[in-house]
């Protein structure tokens, strides 16, 4: 009964997993304008998925080095939670693709296509004996759980087509941007409840524990695995990356970036820092307004490359912690998984707990021990979205360089335009003192 409150305060959070990866990855594709903004819109895109996806990456990499939960254990006879091993690796990868365009957007919500097999034995005549053989077949079916990479592509192309359509689209939009506000809204209550909830986790956790000493130093290096990847990724990579684009001193950018990195630190959300983003863009990097008046909102949005270094270290961490094997397909799965899931993770704070439940089901893996990762949220959260916030800033610097001799183009274009319009309609005055539009 310890649990019990524990349990209920993981349903809640589970019931907003439909509503809030639907109604946001369709308000944040539908805010792209291809029209105006299509190379902006192109790669804004496309900085966002490849920054996630190396945020899977770093989460990957550090997980191997670190093995934060390799000599733990904890027993938990209740818990049946398995992965599915004796699905082969060719087919685990055929179901994840097939999965990626489901047939039936309702059937998404609830079932995803599995590969299974049944295995008949049959009596043959071998060499004058009888002989049993047994008879592999391999059909493709439908298995309970949430198609979450069916519907985050589905959603994505439902998004897209609102942006090119306009404003006609705009009721479609409204709805999900009404239906993103009320779950966030939700979530914000359901977070009231955080206390009550982790603290029945966590005893539930500790109980099962049949060493609590080793339990809490695995919890010591999962901290230490997530702060190697956010340090790595905010004083190594960013640095060379902002290098690389302008062949500028990075020490420089380190330090504009502090009064944001601190605006983001104490709520945590990426969301509160969007002014200060702005204002150090347009100050202190001399970004084009068109592009960080874009990519900063939508950034906020969408882009959470520290998010996905701790969905995906944390969702390896709770597999690793309940001593289920662990192999190269089901890693790169949840890699994948943890890159495309973050794309829903909404700005505010401990959202990315949502998605490491995201994550999870669409393994089958029922996680009991995720209490123990709410006890060091307070911390995990407020680096992670630093990560966020960087990686935001960064990023406009550097599409600000793809984009600056398009951009110039376009503006003198713009005001060549404009000068001959001017020209044209200057007056002269004839011999007669008649005045007449001279075009030129």
């Amino acid at each position: 009964m310890i649990g019990l409150p524990g349990e209920i305060y993981m349903r809640m959070l589970k019931m907003t997993i439909l509503p809030l990866v639907v109604s946001t990855i369709i308000t944040g594709t539908a805010s792209m304008d291809p029209k105006s903004n299509g190379r902006i819109s192109g790669l804004s895109l496309g900085y966002i998925i490849i920054t996630n996806s190396i945020g899977a990456i770093i989460a990957v990499v550090v997980f191997l080095i670190i093995q934060p939960g390799k000599d733990i254990e904890i027993s938990s006879s209740d818990n049946v939670a398995t992965i599915h091993t004796d699905i082969k690796t060719s087919d685990m990868f055929a179901d994840m693709i097939r999965n990626l365009f489901p047939d039936n957007l309702i059937t998404a919500c609830f079932q995803k296509t599995q590969t299974t097999y049944s295995h008949s034995a049959h009596i043959v005549l071998k060499n004058g004996t009888n002989s049993t053989v047994t008879v592999t077949d391999k059909s493709v079916s439908s298995t309970a759980g949430l198609n979450i990479l069916g519907l985050i592509i589905a959603c994505t192309l439902f998004g897209i087509s609102a942006s090119k359509i306009g404003t006609r689209a705009k009721p479609f939009t409204d709805f999900f941007e009404t239906i993103s506000i009320i779950v966030i809204h939700l979530l914000n209550w359901i977070i009231w409840l955080t206390p009550v909830g982790v603290a029945s986790l966590i005893a539930a956790a500790i109980l099962k524990a049949s060493d609590i000493a080793s339990v809490f130093s695995s919890l010591g290096m999962f901290v230490l695995a997530h702060s190697v990847g956010i340090v790595f990724h905010q004083l190594v990579l960013i640095p060379i990356t902002y290098f690389i684009a302008t062949r500028k001193n990075p020490l420089f950018f380190l330090a504009v970036c502090l009064r944001p990195w601190l605006t983001v630190f104490g709520p945590p959300s990426t969301a509160i820092g969007i002014p200060e983003m702005l204002r150090i863009l347009d100050v202190k990097l001399h970004v084009d307004s068109r592009i960080s008046n874009f990519l900063v909102p939508v950034g906020a949005t969408l882009e959470r490359m520290g998010s996905c270094l701790f969905i995906c270290l944390s969702a390896l961490f709770m597999v690793q912690l309940e001593g289920m094997p662990l192999g190269v397909s089901n890693i790169l799965l949840i890699g994948l998984l943890s890159a495309v899931g973050s794309l829903a993770v909404p700005s505010v704070p401990s959202a990315s707990i949502v998605s490491i439940l995201v994550v999870l089901s669409s393994l089958d893996v029922q996680v009991h021990n995720i209490g123990l990762l709410m006890a060091l949220e307070w911390y995990n959260d407020r680096i992670r979205t630093t990560s966020n916030t960087m990686t935001i800033i960064v990023g406009a610097v550097v599409i600000d360089k793809l984009c600056k001799a398009t951009l110039s183009d376009s503006q003198e274009s713009a005001l060549e335009t404009k000068t001959i319009d001017t020209e044209a309609s200057i007056q002269v005055v004839n011999e007669n003192g008649v005045t007449e539009s001279e075009k030129l």
